[in-house]
Protein backbone atom coordinates (compact mmCIF):
# COMPACT_ATOMS: atom_id res chain seq x y z
CA UNK A 1 0.00 0.00 0.00
CA UNK A 2 2.76 2.64 0.86
CA UNK A 3 4.63 1.60 -2.22
CA UNK A 4 1.30 2.49 -4.28
CA UNK A 5 0.66 5.45 -2.47
CA UNK A 6 4.60 6.35 -3.14
CA UNK A 7 4.54 5.81 -7.27
CA UNK A 8 1.12 7.57 -6.92
CA UNK A 9 2.54 11.08 -5.31
CA UNK A 10 5.52 11.02 -7.47
CA UNK A 11 3.34 10.31 -10.32
CA UNK A 12 1.21 12.95 -9.93
CA UNK A 13 4.52 15.30 -8.82
CA UNK A 14 6.06 14.74 -12.44
CA UNK A 15 2.54 15.69 -13.85
CA UNK A 16 2.13 18.99 -12.20
CA UNK A 17 5.84 19.73 -13.00
CA UNK A 18 6.53 18.36 -16.69
CA UNK A 19 2.69 18.69 -18.11
CA UNK A 20 2.14 21.07 -20.87
CA UNK A 21 -1.25 21.35 -20.89
CA UNK A 22 -1.62 21.74 -16.88
CA UNK A 23 0.98 25.16 -17.58
CA UNK A 24 -1.46 26.22 -20.57
CA UNK A 25 -4.54 25.39 -18.15
CA UNK A 26 -2.55 27.13 -15.49
CA UNK A 27 -1.34 30.53 -18.16
CA UNK A 28 -5.20 31.04 -18.42
CA UNK A 29 -6.00 31.13 -15.10
CA UNK A 30 -3.21 33.43 -14.05
CA UNK A 31 -4.14 35.55 -17.10
CA UNK A 32 -7.62 35.52 -15.93
CA UNK A 33 -6.60 36.82 -12.58
CA UNK A 34 -4.68 39.24 -13.62
CA UNK A 35 -7.08 40.92 -16.16
CA UNK A 36 -9.65 40.64 -13.33
CA UNK A 37 -7.32 42.25 -10.49
CA UNK A 38 -6.31 45.17 -12.84
CA UNK A 39 -10.55 45.73 -13.54
CA UNK A 40 -11.31 45.79 -10.13
CA UNK A 41 -8.21 48.06 -9.27
CA UNK A 42 -9.56 50.32 -12.48
CA UNK A 43 -13.03 50.57 -10.64
CA UNK A 44 -12.37 51.04 -7.08
CA UNK A 45 -9.57 54.15 -8.29
CA UNK A 46 -12.61 55.41 -10.38
CA UNK A 47 -15.07 55.30 -7.42
CA UNK A 48 -13.05 56.67 -4.62
CA UNK A 49 -12.06 59.78 -7.46
CA UNK A 50 -16.29 60.00 -7.47
CA UNK A 51 -16.74 59.85 -3.91
CA UNK A 52 -13.06 61.89 -2.66
CA UNK A 53 -12.72 64.24 -5.28
CA UNK A 54 -16.75 64.85 -5.78
CA UNK A 55 -16.51 63.65 -9.60
CA UNK A 56 -19.46 63.06 -11.24
CA UNK A 57 -20.70 59.41 -12.25
CA UNK A 58 -18.36 57.65 -14.84
CA UNK A 59 -16.39 60.63 -15.49
CA UNK A 60 -12.72 60.10 -15.44
CA UNK A 61 -10.27 62.64 -13.58
CA UNK A 62 -8.19 64.02 -15.82
CA UNK A 63 -11.06 65.15 -18.15
CA UNK A 64 -13.14 66.77 -15.19
CA UNK A 65 -13.60 70.67 -16.46
CA UNK A 66 -12.46 71.79 -12.80
CA UNK A 67 -12.34 70.54 -9.35
CA UNK A 68 -12.33 72.05 -5.65
CA UNK A 69 -9.29 73.54 -5.32
CA UNK A 70 -9.15 73.54 -1.22
CA UNK A 71 -10.63 69.66 -1.47
CA UNK A 72 -8.29 68.67 -4.15
CA UNK A 73 -5.46 69.75 -1.98
CA UNK A 74 -6.60 68.18 1.34
CA UNK A 75 -6.78 64.51 -0.33
CA UNK A 76 -3.80 64.20 -2.44
CA UNK A 77 -1.92 65.52 0.74
CA UNK A 78 -3.93 63.20 3.00
CA UNK A 79 -3.11 60.33 0.49
CA UNK A 80 0.74 61.31 0.24
CA UNK A 81 0.78 60.45 4.09
CA UNK A 82 -0.88 57.81 4.11
CA UNK A 83 1.65 56.61 1.36
CA UNK A 84 4.47 58.14 3.74
CA UNK A 85 3.41 56.37 7.16
CA UNK A 86 2.75 52.88 5.43
CA UNK A 87 5.76 52.99 3.46
CA UNK A 88 7.49 53.79 6.87
CA UNK A 89 6.16 50.94 8.51
CA UNK A 90 6.77 48.83 5.94
CA UNK A 91 10.35 49.44 5.52
CA UNK A 92 10.79 48.76 8.94
CA UNK A 93 9.15 45.69 9.27
CA UNK A 94 10.76 44.17 6.04
CA UNK A 95 14.02 45.95 6.95
CA UNK A 96 15.35 47.62 4.13
CA UNK A 97 14.72 44.54 1.72
CA UNK A 98 13.36 45.20 -1.92
CA UNK A 99 10.47 44.62 -3.51
CA UNK A 100 10.80 42.15 -6.28
CA UNK A 101 9.17 43.34 -9.23
CA UNK A 102 8.35 41.36 -12.66
CA UNK A 103 10.86 42.33 -14.72
CA UNK A 104 13.28 41.44 -11.62
CA UNK A 105 12.11 38.36 -10.89
CA UNK A 106 11.90 37.05 -14.14
CA UNK A 107 15.81 38.73 -14.91
CA UNK A 108 17.05 37.49 -11.48
CA UNK A 109 14.63 35.41 -9.39
CA UNK A 110 13.73 32.65 -11.65
CA UNK A 111 10.28 34.09 -11.50
CA UNK A 112 10.09 34.23 -7.11
CA UNK A 113 7.52 36.30 -6.07
CA UNK A 114 6.56 37.67 -2.38
CA UNK A 115 2.80 37.31 -2.84
CA UNK A 116 2.87 40.00 0.43
CA UNK A 117 5.07 42.40 -0.85
CA UNK A 118 3.10 42.68 -4.18
CA UNK A 119 -0.46 43.14 -2.06
CA UNK A 120 1.61 45.93 -0.46
CA UNK A 121 2.43 47.58 -3.69
CA UNK A 122 -1.05 46.73 -5.18
CA UNK A 123 -2.88 48.54 -1.57
CA UNK A 124 -0.15 51.70 -2.52
CA UNK A 125 -1.05 51.90 -6.06
CA UNK A 126 -4.71 52.31 -4.86
CA UNK A 127 -4.04 54.73 -2.16
CA UNK A 128 -1.94 56.55 -4.97
CA UNK A 129 -4.19 56.80 -7.67
CA UNK A 130 -7.43 56.95 -5.40
CA UNK A 131 -6.06 60.27 -3.82
CA UNK A 132 -5.51 61.76 -7.49
CA UNK A 133 -1.66 61.76 -8.19
CA UNK A 134 -0.27 61.96 -11.30
CA UNK A 135 0.63 58.08 -11.98
CA UNK A 136 -1.13 55.19 -13.42
CA UNK A 137 -2.25 52.00 -12.24
CA UNK A 138 0.15 49.79 -13.95
CA UNK A 139 2.79 49.09 -11.23
CA UNK A 140 0.01 47.51 -9.27
CA UNK A 141 -1.69 45.57 -12.23
CA UNK A 142 1.48 44.05 -13.43
CA UNK A 143 3.15 43.49 -9.73
CA UNK A 144 -0.49 41.61 -8.87
CA UNK A 145 -0.81 39.84 -11.78
CA UNK A 146 3.08 38.31 -11.91
CA UNK A 147 2.53 37.77 -8.23
CA UNK A 148 -0.55 35.14 -9.23
CA UNK A 149 1.58 33.51 -11.44
CA UNK A 150 4.67 33.20 -9.78
CA UNK A 151 2.50 32.22 -6.83
CA UNK A 152 0.46 29.17 -8.97
CA UNK A 153 4.00 28.24 -10.86
CA UNK A 154 5.94 27.71 -7.33
CA UNK A 155 2.65 25.84 -5.79
CA UNK A 156 2.49 23.39 -9.24
CA UNK A 157 6.75 23.20 -8.88
CA UNK A 158 7.23 24.15 -12.29
CA UNK A 159 10.29 24.48 -13.53
CA UNK A 160 12.72 27.81 -13.45
CA UNK A 161 11.37 28.92 -16.77
CA UNK A 162 7.67 27.40 -16.65
CA UNK A 163 7.65 30.03 -13.13
CA UNK A 164 8.70 33.15 -15.46
CA UNK A 165 6.17 32.07 -17.86
CA UNK A 166 3.29 32.02 -15.76
CA UNK A 167 4.56 35.42 -14.44
CA UNK A 168 4.86 36.50 -18.10
CA UNK A 169 1.21 35.58 -18.47
CA UNK A 170 -0.16 37.30 -15.15
CA UNK A 171 1.39 40.56 -16.21
CA UNK A 172 0.24 40.35 -20.25
CA UNK A 173 -3.01 39.32 -18.75
CA UNK A 174 -3.04 42.58 -16.57
CA UNK A 175 -2.24 44.73 -18.79
CA UNK A 176 -4.62 43.27 -22.01
CA UNK A 177 -7.41 43.44 -18.98
CA UNK A 178 -6.50 46.96 -18.66
CA UNK A 179 -6.30 48.56 -21.72
CA UNK A 180 -8.76 46.26 -23.40
CA UNK A 181 -6.13 44.56 -25.97
CA UNK A 182 -4.99 41.22 -26.02
CA UNK A 183 -2.29 41.99 -28.34
CA UNK A 184 -0.77 44.80 -26.19
CA UNK A 185 -0.87 42.30 -23.08
CA UNK A 186 0.86 39.37 -24.89
CA UNK A 187 3.41 41.95 -26.58
CA UNK A 188 4.30 42.93 -23.35
CA UNK A 189 4.49 39.73 -21.34
CA UNK A 190 6.98 38.66 -24.26
CA UNK A 191 9.09 42.51 -24.48
CA UNK A 192 9.17 43.54 -20.53
CA UNK A 193 8.96 39.74 -18.37
CA UNK A 194 10.44 37.35 -20.41
CA UNK A 195 12.75 39.62 -22.69
CA UNK A 196 12.37 36.99 -25.91
CA UNK A 197 9.57 35.65 -27.88
CA UNK A 198 9.63 32.33 -28.69
CA UNK A 199 7.16 29.53 -30.05
CA UNK A 200 6.86 27.60 -27.12
CA UNK A 201 6.29 30.46 -25.32
CA UNK A 202 3.18 31.59 -27.26
CA UNK A 203 0.13 30.00 -26.52
CA UNK A 204 0.47 30.65 -23.09
CA UNK A 205 1.39 34.27 -22.64
CA UNK A 206 -1.00 35.03 -25.68
CA UNK A 207 -4.02 32.50 -24.05
CA UNK A 208 -3.58 34.50 -20.45
CA UNK A 209 -3.65 38.04 -22.08
CA UNK A 210 -7.25 36.49 -24.40
CA UNK A 211 -8.21 35.76 -20.55
CA UNK A 212 -7.23 38.72 -19.14
CA UNK A 213 -9.05 41.05 -21.22
CA UNK A 214 -12.21 38.97 -21.53
CA UNK A 215 -12.16 38.68 -16.98
CA UNK A 216 -11.54 42.39 -17.24
CA UNK A 217 -14.53 42.67 -19.83
CA UNK A 218 -16.60 40.77 -17.66
CA UNK A 219 -16.23 42.30 -14.62
CA UNK A 220 -16.84 45.70 -15.81
CA UNK A 221 -18.45 45.49 -19.20
CA UNK A 222 -16.54 47.87 -20.70
CA UNK A 223 -12.68 48.56 -21.22
CA UNK A 224 -10.33 50.89 -22.14
CA UNK A 225 -11.82 52.96 -24.76
CA UNK A 226 -11.26 56.16 -26.41
CA UNK A 227 -13.29 58.60 -29.49
CA UNK A 228 -10.38 58.44 -32.22
CA UNK A 229 -10.92 60.02 -35.56
CA UNK A 230 -11.17 57.84 -38.54
CA UNK A 231 -7.80 57.94 -40.30
CA UNK A 232 -9.03 60.13 -43.42
CA UNK A 233 -9.16 58.95 -46.64
CA UNK A 234 -7.40 61.11 -48.22
CA UNK A 235 -4.15 60.56 -45.10
CA UNK A 236 -0.71 59.89 -47.45
CA UNK A 237 2.14 58.89 -45.39
CA UNK A 238 4.83 61.74 -44.57
CA UNK A 239 7.49 60.06 -43.23
CA UNK A 240 9.81 63.41 -42.17
CA UNK A 241 7.30 64.59 -39.71
CA UNK A 242 6.42 61.30 -38.09
CA UNK A 243 10.27 60.72 -37.35
CA UNK A 244 10.65 64.09 -36.19
CA UNK A 245 7.64 63.61 -34.05
CA UNK A 246 9.82 60.36 -32.62
CA UNK A 247 12.58 62.18 -31.76
CA UNK A 248 10.53 64.92 -29.93
CA UNK A 249 8.97 62.03 -28.19
CA UNK A 250 11.75 60.45 -27.12
CA UNK A 251 14.01 63.65 -25.67
CA UNK A 252 10.88 64.34 -23.64
CA UNK A 253 10.73 60.38 -22.36
CA UNK A 254 14.29 60.76 -21.27
CA UNK A 255 12.98 64.54 -19.67
CA UNK A 256 10.66 62.70 -17.76
CA UNK A 257 12.76 59.69 -16.48
CA UNK A 258 15.66 62.51 -15.66
CA UNK A 259 12.86 64.35 -13.94
CA UNK A 260 11.73 61.45 -11.22
CA UNK A 261 15.29 60.68 -10.58
CA UNK A 262 16.19 64.47 -9.98
CA UNK A 263 13.24 64.50 -7.58
CA UNK A 264 14.33 61.14 -5.62
CA UNK A 265 17.26 63.23 -5.36
CA UNK A 266 16.49 66.27 -4.22
CA UNK A 267 14.29 64.74 -1.79
CA UNK A 268 17.06 62.36 -0.17
CA UNK A 269 19.26 65.82 -0.05
CA UNK A 270 16.16 67.59 1.68
CA UNK A 271 16.95 65.43 4.45
CA UNK A 272 12.86 65.14 4.90
CA UNK A 273 11.25 62.14 6.72
CA UNK A 274 10.46 58.92 4.45
CA UNK A 275 6.93 59.34 5.43
CA UNK A 276 6.59 63.43 5.01
CA UNK A 277 8.19 63.17 0.92
CA UNK A 278 4.83 61.90 -0.60
CA UNK A 279 2.86 65.07 1.56
CA UNK A 280 5.63 67.19 -0.14
CA UNK A 281 5.48 66.12 -3.15
CA UNK A 282 1.31 65.81 -3.59
CA UNK A 283 1.26 69.33 -2.29
CA UNK A 284 3.42 70.46 -5.33
CA UNK A 285 1.26 68.22 -7.50
CA UNK A 286 -1.87 69.89 -6.19
CA UNK A 287 -1.14 73.50 -6.69
CA UNK A 288 0.54 72.01 -10.82
CA UNK A 289 -3.51 70.62 -10.66
CA UNK A 290 -4.48 74.06 -10.86
CA UNK A 291 -3.24 74.93 -14.30
CA UNK A 292 -5.77 72.11 -15.01
CA UNK A 293 -7.36 68.97 -13.48
CA UNK A 294 -5.67 67.32 -16.64
CA UNK A 295 -2.49 67.05 -14.68
CA UNK A 296 -4.01 64.61 -12.26
CA UNK A 297 -4.66 61.20 -12.37
CA UNK A 298 -3.29 58.53 -15.34
CA UNK A 299 -4.59 60.78 -18.08
CA UNK A 300 -6.99 58.44 -20.11
CA UNK A 301 -9.79 61.50 -19.38
CA UNK A 302 -7.35 63.65 -20.66
CA UNK A 303 -6.87 61.95 -23.86
CA UNK A 304 -10.12 61.64 -24.30
CA UNK A 305 -10.61 65.36 -24.59
CA UNK A 306 -7.69 65.68 -26.77
CA UNK A 307 -9.14 63.38 -29.36
CA UNK A 308 -12.43 64.74 -29.17
CA UNK A 309 -12.21 68.33 -29.36
CA UNK A 310 -8.12 69.45 -30.36
CA UNK A 311 -7.14 72.35 -27.80
CA UNK A 312 -5.33 75.14 -28.85
CA UNK A 313 -1.14 74.77 -28.87
CA UNK A 314 -0.61 77.22 -25.51
CA UNK A 315 -3.40 74.61 -23.59
CA UNK A 316 -1.77 71.58 -24.65
CA UNK A 317 2.31 72.81 -23.59
CA UNK A 318 1.18 73.74 -20.41
CA UNK A 319 -0.81 70.94 -19.74
CA UNK A 320 2.31 68.66 -21.27
CA UNK A 321 4.93 70.62 -19.00
CA UNK A 322 2.73 70.37 -16.05
CA UNK A 323 1.97 66.39 -16.63
CA UNK A 324 5.84 65.85 -16.92
CA UNK A 325 6.53 67.60 -13.85
CA UNK A 326 3.65 66.46 -11.78
CA UNK A 327 4.13 62.60 -13.12
CA UNK A 328 8.11 62.73 -11.92
CA UNK A 329 7.26 64.44 -8.59
CA UNK A 330 4.42 62.02 -7.62
CA UNK A 331 6.83 58.77 -8.64
CA UNK A 332 10.03 60.69 -7.24
CA UNK A 333 8.71 61.78 -3.40
CA UNK A 334 7.47 58.41 -2.75
CA UNK A 335 3.58 57.63 -4.88
CA UNK A 336 3.80 54.34 -6.15
CA UNK A 337 1.97 53.49 -9.51
CA UNK A 338 3.00 53.59 -12.96
CA UNK A 339 4.16 55.58 -15.86
CA UNK A 340 2.55 53.54 -18.95
CA UNK A 341 -0.81 55.49 -18.97
CA UNK A 342 0.96 58.97 -18.10
CA UNK A 343 3.26 58.13 -21.01
CA UNK A 344 0.65 57.37 -23.62
CA UNK A 345 -1.48 60.56 -22.62
CA UNK A 346 2.13 62.98 -22.47
CA UNK A 347 2.56 61.27 -26.30
CA UNK A 348 -1.01 62.58 -26.88
CA UNK A 349 -0.58 65.96 -25.91
CA UNK A 350 3.13 66.13 -27.59
CA UNK A 351 1.60 64.84 -31.30
CA UNK A 352 -1.52 67.25 -30.72
CA UNK A 353 0.78 69.94 -30.16
CA UNK A 354 3.55 69.06 -33.03
CA UNK A 355 0.64 69.04 -35.83
CA UNK A 356 -1.27 71.73 -34.77
CA UNK A 357 1.89 74.04 -34.63
CA UNK A 358 2.66 72.43 -37.87
CA UNK A 359 -0.63 73.03 -39.76
CA UNK A 360 -0.65 76.89 -38.32
CA UNK A 361 2.89 77.75 -40.12
CA UNK A 362 1.38 75.24 -43.60
CA UNK A 363 4.19 72.37 -42.69
CA UNK A 364 1.62 69.96 -42.64
CA UNK A 365 -1.96 69.21 -43.41
CA UNK A 366 -4.73 69.32 -41.36
CA UNK A 367 -5.61 66.06 -41.98
CA UNK A 368 -2.65 64.63 -39.79
CA UNK A 369 -3.65 65.96 -36.61
CA UNK A 370 -5.44 62.58 -36.10
CA UNK A 371 -2.61 60.30 -36.66
CA UNK A 372 -0.09 62.49 -35.20
CA UNK A 373 -1.81 62.31 -32.04
CA UNK A 374 -1.46 58.45 -31.78
CA UNK A 375 1.92 58.39 -33.31
CA UNK A 376 3.30 60.75 -30.11
CA UNK A 377 1.23 58.25 -28.05
CA UNK A 378 2.64 55.59 -28.69
CA UNK A 379 6.16 56.84 -29.43
CA UNK A 380 6.70 58.46 -26.16
CA UNK A 381 5.38 55.85 -24.26
CA UNK A 382 7.73 53.54 -26.17
CA UNK A 383 10.37 55.66 -25.17
CA UNK A 384 9.44 55.48 -21.97
CA UNK A 385 8.21 52.32 -20.91
CA UNK A 386 10.86 49.92 -23.66
CA UNK A 387 7.99 47.96 -25.09
CA UNK A 388 7.76 48.88 -28.94
CA UNK A 389 5.93 46.32 -30.19
CA UNK A 390 3.11 46.50 -27.02
CA UNK A 391 3.02 50.22 -27.44
CA UNK A 392 2.52 49.56 -32.01
CA UNK A 393 -0.67 47.21 -31.19
CA UNK A 394 -1.83 49.51 -28.33
CA UNK A 395 -2.10 52.29 -30.59
CA UNK A 396 -4.36 50.37 -33.58
CA UNK A 397 -6.14 48.97 -31.14
CA UNK A 398 -6.55 52.38 -29.26
CA UNK A 399 -7.26 53.70 -33.33
CA UNK A 400 -9.48 50.62 -34.45
CA UNK A 401 -7.44 51.12 -37.66
CA UNK A 402 -4.73 48.89 -39.13
CA UNK A 403 -3.50 51.00 -41.13
CA UNK A 404 -2.14 52.85 -38.38
CA UNK A 405 0.15 50.28 -37.78
CA UNK A 406 3.20 51.98 -39.81
CA UNK A 407 3.12 55.18 -39.04
CA UNK A 408 3.21 54.38 -35.41
CA UNK A 409 5.95 51.75 -35.76
CA UNK A 410 7.81 54.47 -37.89
CA UNK A 411 7.77 57.32 -35.12
CA UNK A 412 8.41 53.91 -32.28
CA UNK A 413 11.51 53.08 -33.98
CA UNK A 414 12.99 56.90 -33.85
CA UNK A 415 11.81 57.11 -30.33
CA UNK A 416 13.72 54.25 -29.26
CA UNK A 417 16.77 54.83 -31.58
CA UNK A 418 16.96 58.31 -29.93
CA UNK A 419 16.60 57.38 -26.67
CA UNK A 420 19.20 54.38 -26.97
CA UNK A 421 21.66 56.57 -28.29
CA UNK A 422 21.54 59.83 -25.78
CA UNK A 423 20.15 57.58 -23.01
CA UNK A 424 20.33 54.02 -23.14
CA UNK A 425 17.65 52.76 -20.60
CA UNK A 426 14.15 52.83 -20.21
CA UNK A 427 12.03 53.78 -17.00
CA UNK A 428 12.29 50.49 -15.50
CA UNK A 429 16.01 49.36 -16.49
CA UNK A 430 17.02 53.28 -15.55
CA UNK A 431 15.65 52.18 -12.12
CA UNK A 432 17.88 49.16 -11.50
CA UNK A 433 20.43 50.98 -12.71
CA UNK A 434 20.21 53.32 -10.04
CA UNK A 435 19.96 50.08 -7.99
CA UNK A 436 23.37 49.19 -9.00
CA UNK A 437 21.60 46.53 -11.15
CA UNK A 438 22.24 45.13 -14.70
CA UNK A 439 19.45 44.36 -15.59
CA UNK A 440 18.64 45.27 -18.99
CA UNK A 441 15.26 43.69 -19.30
CA UNK A 442 13.90 40.31 -18.39
CA UNK A 443 15.96 38.03 -19.98
CA UNK A 444 17.03 35.33 -17.52
CA UNK A 445 20.57 35.93 -15.90
CA UNK A 446 19.61 35.03 -12.35
CA UNK A 447 21.28 31.48 -12.43
CA UNK A 448 24.60 33.27 -13.19
CA UNK A 449 24.45 34.74 -10.27
CA UNK A 450 23.03 31.55 -8.29
CA UNK A 451 26.29 29.76 -9.22
CA UNK A 452 28.91 30.50 -6.71
CA UNK A 453 32.50 29.93 -6.35
CA UNK A 454 32.22 27.67 -4.21
CA UNK A 455 30.46 25.18 -7.00
CA UNK A 456 33.16 26.03 -9.25
CA UNK A 457 35.99 25.31 -7.55
CA UNK A 458 38.07 22.50 -7.57
CA UNK A 459 39.35 21.30 -4.00
CA UNK A 460 42.70 19.89 -2.86
CA UNK A 461 44.88 21.89 -5.04
CA UNK A 462 49.00 21.71 -4.48
CA UNK A 463 50.33 24.41 -1.84
CA UNK A 464 53.72 25.34 -1.11
CA UNK A 465 54.66 27.84 0.97
CA UNK A 466 55.92 31.38 -0.17
CA UNK A 467 59.40 31.03 1.47
CA UNK A 468 60.04 27.75 0.45
CA UNK A 469 63.71 27.26 -0.87
CA UNK A 470 63.98 26.70 -4.48
CA UNK A 471 65.89 23.26 -4.27
CA UNK A 472 63.46 22.03 -2.08
CA UNK A 473 60.45 23.28 -3.90
CA UNK A 474 62.21 21.60 -7.48
CA UNK A 475 62.22 18.37 -5.44
CA UNK A 476 58.71 17.96 -4.13
CA UNK A 477 57.14 19.27 -7.39
CA UNK A 478 58.92 17.26 -10.50
CA UNK A 479 58.04 18.55 -13.81
CA UNK A 480 55.44 16.02 -14.89
CA UNK A 481 53.76 16.30 -11.30
CA UNK A 482 51.44 19.68 -12.07
CA UNK A 483 51.46 23.05 -13.54
CA UNK A 484 50.69 25.57 -11.32
CA UNK A 485 51.16 25.19 -7.29
CA UNK A 486 49.66 27.75 -4.89
CA UNK A 487 51.88 29.18 -2.63
CA UNK A 488 50.53 30.29 0.77
CA UNK A 489 52.40 32.29 3.68
CA UNK A 490 52.68 30.76 7.29
CA UNK A 491 49.51 32.32 8.22
CA UNK A 492 48.08 30.05 5.37
CA UNK A 493 46.76 33.17 3.16
CA UNK A 494 47.34 32.67 -0.52
CA UNK A 495 50.33 34.80 -1.46
CA UNK A 496 50.40 34.02 -5.26
CA UNK A 497 50.99 30.86 -8.21
CA UNK A 498 53.91 29.48 -9.12
CA UNK A 499 54.04 27.66 -12.50
CA UNK A 500 56.51 24.97 -12.38
CA UNK A 501 58.00 25.14 -15.50
CA UNK A 502 59.47 28.63 -14.61
CA UNK A 503 60.54 27.03 -11.30
CA UNK A 504 62.66 24.49 -12.83
CA UNK A 505 64.07 26.99 -15.48
CA UNK A 506 65.16 29.42 -13.04
CA UNK A 507 66.81 26.54 -11.06
CA UNK A 508 68.92 26.31 -14.22
CA UNK A 509 69.97 29.45 -13.93
CA UNK A 510 73.67 30.32 -12.17
CA UNK A 511 73.85 30.79 -8.43
CA UNK A 512 74.25 34.54 -8.87
CA UNK A 513 71.02 34.89 -10.85
CA UNK A 514 69.06 31.86 -9.11
CA UNK A 515 66.54 33.31 -6.40
CA UNK A 516 67.00 31.81 -2.83
CA UNK A 517 63.20 30.84 -2.45
CA UNK A 518 60.16 31.01 -4.41
CA UNK A 519 58.59 33.96 -3.62
CA UNK A 520 60.35 36.00 -6.51
CA UNK A 521 58.67 33.65 -8.70
CA UNK A 522 54.81 34.14 -7.53
CA UNK A 523 52.83 35.89 -10.16
CA UNK A 524 48.85 36.42 -10.15
CA UNK A 525 48.93 37.44 -6.08
CA UNK A 526 45.49 39.46 -6.44
CA UNK A 527 43.74 36.34 -8.40
CA UNK A 528 41.75 35.26 -5.98
CA UNK A 529 37.83 34.98 -5.29
CA UNK A 530 35.95 34.63 -2.52
CA UNK A 531 33.79 31.06 -1.87
CA UNK A 532 30.62 33.44 -2.37
CA UNK A 533 31.66 35.12 -5.76
CA UNK A 534 29.14 34.57 -8.53
CA UNK A 535 29.84 33.43 -11.51
CA UNK A 536 28.94 36.37 -13.46
CA UNK A 537 31.30 38.03 -10.96
CA UNK A 538 33.87 35.21 -11.63
CA UNK A 539 34.70 35.52 -15.98
CA UNK A 540 35.83 38.68 -16.70
CA UNK A 541 38.52 38.53 -13.31
CA UNK A 542 40.34 35.74 -15.94
CA UNK A 543 40.88 38.64 -18.52
CA UNK A 544 41.11 41.34 -16.16
CA UNK A 545 44.25 39.64 -13.94
CA UNK A 546 45.43 38.46 -16.76
CA UNK A 547 45.27 34.60 -15.10
CA UNK A 548 44.08 30.81 -16.13
CA UNK A 549 43.56 30.39 -12.78
CA UNK A 550 41.33 32.04 -9.76
CA UNK A 551 42.50 30.87 -6.02
CA UNK A 552 39.23 30.37 -3.84
CA UNK A 553 39.34 31.69 -0.37
CA UNK A 554 37.35 32.06 2.61
CA UNK A 555 37.72 36.16 3.19
CA UNK A 556 39.38 39.05 2.07
CA UNK A 557 41.82 39.04 5.62
CA UNK A 558 42.49 35.85 6.05
CA UNK A 559 42.22 34.42 1.80
CA UNK A 560 42.82 30.71 3.63
CA UNK A 561 42.63 28.54 0.22
CA UNK A 562 39.42 26.62 -0.30
CA UNK A 563 39.99 25.11 -3.37
CA UNK A 564 40.31 27.40 -7.14
CA UNK A 565 39.13 27.81 -10.16
CA UNK A 566 40.73 27.50 -14.05
CA UNK A 567 38.86 29.59 -16.66
CA UNK A 568 38.81 26.66 -18.97
CA UNK A 569 36.29 25.29 -16.60
CA UNK A 570 34.66 28.39 -15.74
CA UNK A 571 34.20 29.17 -19.32
CA UNK A 572 32.76 25.35 -19.98
CA UNK A 573 30.17 25.52 -17.20
CA UNK A 574 28.89 28.76 -18.32
CA UNK A 575 28.68 27.77 -21.94
CA UNK A 576 26.57 24.32 -20.72
CA UNK A 577 24.23 26.68 -18.84
CA UNK A 578 23.89 28.86 -21.12
CA UNK A 579 22.97 25.90 -23.78
CA UNK A 580 20.65 24.39 -20.60
CA UNK A 581 18.68 27.88 -20.49
CA UNK A 582 18.28 27.89 -24.44
CA UNK A 583 16.91 24.61 -24.19
CA UNK A 584 14.22 25.32 -22.02
CA UNK A 585 13.32 28.77 -23.54
CA UNK A 586 12.91 27.29 -26.90
CA UNK A 587 11.13 23.92 -25.97
CA UNK A 588 9.28 24.88 -23.09
CA UNK A 589 10.62 22.97 -20.66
Amino acid sequence: MNRVSTGYRRFLRRLLRESRLLLIAAAASVGALGGALASLMAAITQGLHEKLLGLPLHMRLSAAPFLDQQRTIAIIVGGGLIVGLTTLLWKRWKAGSEIVDPIEASALHGGRMSFRDSFFVVSQCLISAGAGASVGLEGGYTQGGGAFGSKVGLWLGRRRNDVRILVACGAAGAIAGAFNSAFAGAAYGFEMILGAYTVATLAPVTLAAICGAAAAHALTGHGYELSVPPLPADYALNPVPIILLGILSALLGVVLMRGVTATEQAFRVSRLPIWLRPVFGGLIVALLAMLGPQVLGSGHGGMETVFASPWAVATLLTILAAKIAASAISIGSGFRGGLFSASLFLGALTGAAFAQTGVAFGLLAPNELGPLSIVGMASFAAAVIGAPATMAFLAIDIARQLDMIVPALLGIVAAMLTVHRIFGFSFATWRFHLRGEEVLGGQDIGWARETKARQLMRKGIPLANADMPLAEFIKLHPLASAKIIAAIDSQGAFQGFIDIATAHGAASLNPAECPSSIRPLLTASTAYVLYTATLDTVLPLFEALETEMLAVVDAPDTRRILGAISEDYALRMYQQQLELRHRELFSGG
